[in-house]
């Protein structure tokens, strides 16, 4: 279309509109005067000459934005404490005797386990299972703990990942064999493993399970079990088949299941050497959590990594107190699943924490009752 065509256009459309609806006129002299006022304050501007462009720049400076800040302390809320450090924001939480004073996070969890009920039957997903000091496993929802109706032999049949990602399996490592139970139809079923079995790993529709000489994968839906050619790892609760190896630096290698490996760059934030407390890693989406015991820093560091690409995003610091390893014992303060997107859990001695991975803010999430022996959540 050409200029004289598009002209011959608006004066067609200007001639359609009654006098004094359009004020594209008037529009276009306030413009005028609009631009000419502004060329004349420019030229102000610019007589004022070196002085004003100092204050410029001194305005400049003042409203930059500061640097993020890496080292913070969480409790009871996020407090800056150093600009120094260049790597992933290190969160320390309060000694073991500063936890009681710190928020209380609302979840499904119930708050404190000694006070669930037993009952015979209440609707609603199974949070947890709990094995209390009669010996007996129940199944813990929000209205009450039932009792689970399985056989099971050995003093802690209860792992801290029988139960499923999503509350609906359970399973329990026995002699020669796996005892997975439906927690919907409350139906059991016995899977041949043969040897000594003492750990066990969901991963999606098939678990790992754990030897004093030998990791198996056990897939449901074959009912086969296939030995694993990684050994002296620790596992990653998820729904990848993701190892934690030792490296000789002092680090951590992530290794999965067709045989890459990434190196998480943790070797200046947790020491040397040792595997994760309670040789276990949770997965949620890309990223893993895990935990570390520590006994040159005094504390256990709780580390979340991306998988992919080894970066450490976020740490916390857990320090033992006084007298050293009070706070989790020799076992250290395992991280036990992900309560959401952002909050990993972490066992802190008889209590359940907290840690935002975004904000790094601490939290109480239950209290475990001395009469718990043993437990196992389900992922959030």
């Amino acid at each position: 279309m050409t200029d004289q065509r598009l002209r011959e256009l608006f004066h067609d459309l200007a001639e359609t509109l009654p006098e004094g609806v359009s004020g594209a006129g008037e529009l276009w002299r306030r413009g005028a005067r609009d631009r000419a006022l502004g060329r004349r304050r420019t030229a102000v501007a610019a007589a004022a000459g070196a002085a004003v462009v100092t204050v410029l720049v001194v305005v400049g400076v003042a409203v930059s934005r500061e640097p993020a800040e890496r080292d913070v302390t969480v409790y009871p809320s996020v407090t800056p404490a150093s600009t120094a450090a260049l790597g992933p924001v290190m969160d320390t939480a309060p000694p073991p005797g500063g936890e009681a004073g710190l928020p209380v996070l609302a979840s499904a969890l119930p708050r404190r386990w000694a006070d669930v009920p037993v009952v015979a039957g209440v609707a609603g997903p199974v949070l947890a299972l709990a094995q209390y000091g009669d010996g007996r496993i129940y199944m813990v929802k929000s209205g009450g703990r039932i009792p689970l109706e399985v056989k099971l032999e050995g003093v802690a049949p209860l792992r801290p990942n029988s139960l499923s990602a999503d509350g609906t399996l359970a399973a329990f490592p026995q002699r020669d064999e796996v005892v997975v139970v439906d927690l919907v139809i409350g139906r059991a079923r016995s899977f041949p493993v043969p040897g000594s079995n003492v750990e066990v790993l969901w991963r999606g529709e098939r678990i790992l399970v754990g030897q004093r000489g030998a990791d198996y994968v056990l897939d449901l839906a074959t009912g086969q079990a296939r030995r694993q050619s990684q050994r002296g790892m620790a596992g990653v609760a998820g729904y990848r088949d993701l190892w934690l190896g030792s490296t000789r630096d002092g680090g951590w290698t992530v290794v999965q299941e067709d045989g890459s490996e990434v190196e998480l760059d943790i070797q200046d934030i947790t020491g040397e050497g040792g595997e994760p407390a309670g040789r276990l890693g949770w997965q949620r989406d890309e990223l893993v959590a895990v935990t570390r015991h520590d006994p040159a820093e005094g504390a256990d560091v709780v580390v979340v990594a991306d998988s992919a690409t080894g970066r450490v995003i976020r740490t916390l610091l857990l320090p033992w107190g006084d007298p050293p390893a009070t706070r989790c014992g020799e076992g250290g303060c395992a991280v036990r699943g992900w309560l959401s997107r952002d909050t990993v859990i972490v066992e802190s001695g008889n209590r359940l924490l907290g840690w935002n991975i975004k904000t790094g803010a601490l939290s109480r999430v239950a209290d475990l009752s001395e009469g718990v022996a043993a437990y196992s959540l389900r992922n959030g």
